[in-house]
């Protein structure tokens, strides 16, 4: 039984997948406290590292075709364990959603309204974000194609607008990174940025010629790991070792634009258009989980969940940082291991479905 209606095709699928890996690019700062100026080379270590998972997801779509990531699990591991297992995967939807409308808003209060609370920029955000699941895959879809789009020339722009002021000096010394840091930077890149698009296991049953998905998901992962390494790269470039210290360098390096002293303060409109990039991220998280909830109990619909699943994942915002620098120490310390079980349990899915030969 189909819990949506709509179709999308794979180019869709392609943007979404980019636009979901943008919605991290904030976030991918938090590992400058370890890479200092070689996050770009941890950023690109990473995105190697996570095309072998995107294709191992992939794969396991195509076993079972016509399935998500619930009803794979059913099949795989039987009618009680699977439960658990696909309750844990719904829960860790809602705990990244909870957390990256955390971080969206702490950026929007400590940038644009200081004097507005937090929880209510959150239940702001997410009733738009309800609205956007309630129309379904399609809507969010078709704008994705747009966003992308207007974020790539926003990204290029900006750091063409920077290239005056970028020093090459501030990438060296070259290939200095200790092996420990590099690891661990790259495990940060692999888990946080780019592996969390197992959540699309949900979505490839409502992807035209979903079987066929595979050159969709790598060539959106690969669009948006160039739009993050391209950010870093003029971060680095611009801010140098002040990076380091900074809660969220792109905006930081933006607002050194000053073009004859007209064209000023875009730091504005990169914030506008990095949360646009974070709304899709949330919004893929967010339906998910309805999705897998409605899959686990049987419903035909998933759409009275969506206000119920909102307001959990609004109190999971509200309970979880107070501060960036709380959000900074979580995602370089507890994060990348707490995604890792999730990220990895697809694969041990694969192996054990082709140990018992499934599916018969």
């Amino acid at each position: 039984m189909r819990l949506e209606r709509g179709i999308i095709s794979s180019s869709q699928l392609m943007f979404l997948v980019a636009g979901y890996v943008q919605g991290s690019v904030l976030v991918a700062a938090f590992s400058n406290t370890v890479t200092k100026q070689y996050t770009w080379l941890v950023v690109l270590s990473g995105l190697a590292a996570s095309i072998p998972l995107a294709m191992a997801y992939v794969a396991l779509a195509r076993k079972f075709p016509g399935k998500d990531l619930v009803q794979i699990n059913r099949i795989v591991y039987g009618p009680y364990l699977s439960k658990l297992v696909s309750a844990l995967y719904i829960w860790f939807f809602c705990t990244i959603a909870g957390f990256m409308l955390a971080y969206l808003g702490q950026i929007i209060r400590n940038y644009m309204m200081p004097e507005t609370p937090m929880f209510a920029i959150c239940i702001l955000f997410a009733c738009i974000c309800a609205w956007a699941v309630r129309n379904g895959i399609e809507v969010l879809a078709r704008t994705s194609v747009i966003f992308v789009i207007i974020i790539i020339i926003v990204i290029l722009i900006t750091f063409v607008l920077l290239l005056k002021d970028m020093e090459l000096t501030n990438f060296l010394p070259f290939f200095d990174l200790p092996l420990k840091d590099f690891i661990q930077g790259t495990h940060f890149m692999l888990t946080l940025p780019f592996c969390e698009i197992l959540v699309f296991l949900m979505l490839f049953p409502y992807v035209n010629k979903g079987v066929e998905a595979k050159k969709s998901v790598i060539l959106g992962l690969i669009i948006g790991g160039i739009s993050i390494l391209i950010d870093t790269v003029r971060n680095t470039a611009v801010l140098g070792a002040a990076a380091v210290i900074m809660v969220s360098p792109s905006i930081e390096s933006v607002r050194l634009i000053d073009l004859a002293e007209i064209i000023t303060r875009l730091e504005m409109l990169v914030i506008t258009i990095l949360l646009i990039a974070m709304f899709i991220k949330v919004n893929v998280m967010y339906y998910g989980a309805v999705l897998g909830i409605a899959r686990l109990c049987n419903l035909r619909s998933y759409r009275p969940l969506v206000l119920p699943i909102g307001s959990i994942i609004v109190s999971l915002s509200i309970m979880t940082f107070d501060t960036l620098a709380q959000s900074n120490d979580f995602a370089t310390r507890t994060g990348p291991i707490f995604t890792l079980v999730f990220e990895f349990s697809p694969v041990i899915t694969l192996l054990v479905a082709k140990i018992r030969k499934l599916p018969k």
